[in-house]
């Protein structure tokens, strides 16, 4: 890879790659099973490849940095899939440290990648999937020889693999411990589709049991029928969750022992049906209730009288604004105008997960491709 040369950003070779991958998974019965792969499926579709390019009109001055370095999470299968098809589109090869923890749906992919290379030989230098415990020589043998490092981790993680120096003039993205939330306009809310929505809440949150930093912890509530759209809300949620949500029984004391510990704070109320679904209400907002991190449906609820009490949540850990009823357009003005650090995604709901370029408040490929410029340019 060292002698690999760079391709330009969003180059032939790599978009017509990426539309074969998404052809075999398209055709897979077996990848049907699983939403997140068959959204990365989507995403990667040679007619979704040339509207993502078209975002980046310099992209005849740019290339790749060289050789990324990618190390995948543990706890959600398909993010190393956005993070090696981002380096790549962006002139990179990859080397991806994958979790050890199996997920059917990354084994699918890696088939698929596989499959789609024997037709583009010329790409087999630029992808190296690899699995290794966690070792820190190994990881600073990689670090060393890269241009681009990407942790995807918890600040822990991150702080640990930070020990293994890079080259001087490599770049990192760091994806650390952030949290989301949701938003809900309740009078909207009873007026739209409650079953879809409560499906598109459920992707969003139970498919990978809110492991994801981009999955709603929270949910605040504004409008004049709160107390009858959250029993709408929740009710149809429910029976969602008793039909497709396989439940663990650690899961239970798991969920009891957070509350207790938000307890033992006070300002908590604890509105619980059953196991499958713990709502803790709160008496006020305050960010450090979001160092609970429980998953499973464990949420933490809120009434708001007005849309700018959620300001002091919106810190630099707070990722994604999740809009059930409201425009996110109105939610980012009240970002930018407000100046506060966090709230770097604002989606409908069912979009928290989504894929894109842009994630954490980085531009991906802007990050991973350099300028080079002539003399006109500048």
């Amino acid at each position: 890879m060292a002698k690999t040369p760079v391709l330009p950003l969003f180059s032939q070779q790599a978009q017509a790659f990426l539309a074969a991958v998404s052809k075999r998974l398209l055709a897979n019965p077996q990848a049907k099973a699983y939403p997140d792969l068959m959204d990365y499926a989507f995403w990667v579709r040679a007619a979704s490849l040339k509207k993502m390019a078209e975002r980046y009109p310099q992209k005849e001055r740019k290339t790749g940095r060289g050789i990324s370095f990618h190390i995948a999470p543990s706890n959600v299968p398909m993010a190393f899939a956005l993070s090696f098809t981002a380096a790549l589109l962006a002139g990179n090869s990859c080397i991806v440290r994958l979790s050890e923890k199996a997920f059917p749906q990354a084994d699918i992919l890696l088939e698929s990648i596989g499959s789609a290379l024997q037709d583009f030989c010329d790409l087999k230098p630029y992808l190296c999937f690899i699995r290794y415990p966690h070792d820190q020589e190994i990881t600073a043998a990689l670090s060393a020889i890269c241009d681009v490092r990407l942790i995807w981790g918890g600040d822990q993680t991150i702080s640990a693999i930070r020990k293994a120096p890079l080259p001087p003039r490599a770049v990192e993205l760091a994806f650390a411990d952030r949290y989301s939330l949701a938003v809900i306009d309740a009078d909207k809310y009873l007026e739209m589709d409650r079953e879809k929505t409560a499906e598109k809440f459920y992707l969003d949150t139970y498919y990978i049991d809110q492991n994801a930093c981009s999955s709603p912890r929270l949910v605040c509530w504004l409008g004049e029928n709160i107390e009858q759209a959250k029993v709408c809300f929740w009710k149809e949620l429910s029976k969602l969750v008793r039909r497709d949500y396989e439940f663990a029984p650690i899961q239970a004391i798991d969920k009891l022992t957070a509350f207790c510990k938000a307890a033992a704070h006070g300002g908590v109320k604890l509105q619980k049906e059953d196991n499958l679904l713990f709502r803790v209400e709160l008496e006020r907002l305050a960010p450090e209730v979001m160092e609970n991190k429980e998953g499973g449906g464990f949420f933490f609820e809120y009434a708001m009288g007005e849309l700018e009490e959620l300001l002091p949540m919106l810190e630099k850990p707070c990722q994604t604004i999740c809009c059930v009823g409201i425009e996110p357009e109105r939610m980012r003005q009240m970002v930018i105008q407000n100046g506060v650090r966090g709230g770097d995604r604002i989606v409908p709901v069912g979009e928290t997960n989504k894929l894109t370029l842009l994630w954490d408040g980085f531009d991906l490929c802007e990050t991973m491709s350099r300028y080079v410029n002539a003399g006109k340019d500048e």
